[in-house]
């Protein structure tokens, strides 16, 4: 699969979270919720922010997953 944040090739994990878990070489272990995924509709994420968003979770909550949620959602600006 393709990681929802950068396009590069991911894995999906099996997960009890409402959405997705993946697995990205660039972009880390993270979730993003149904209700993103939702909303998305080919709306990319604004990708640099987006990672930096979910390495800074990882560092304040060293060992729970970082979700991408309405919430926090970084979509990037239309062209």
């Amino acid at each position: 699969m393709k990681c929802v944040n950068c396009s590069g090739e991911a894995q999906q994990i099996s997960s009890q979270l409402y959405g997705i878990e993946i697995k990205c070489p660039i972009c880390g272990h993270f979730g993003v919720s149904a209700s993103v995924l939702r909303q998305r509709l080919g709306r990319p994420f604004e990708v640099e922010k987006a990672r930096v968003f979910l390495h800074n979770e990882l560092d304040i909550n060293p060992g729970r997953l970082p979700v991408i949620n309405s919430e926090n959602v970084i979509w990037a600006s239309p062209d």
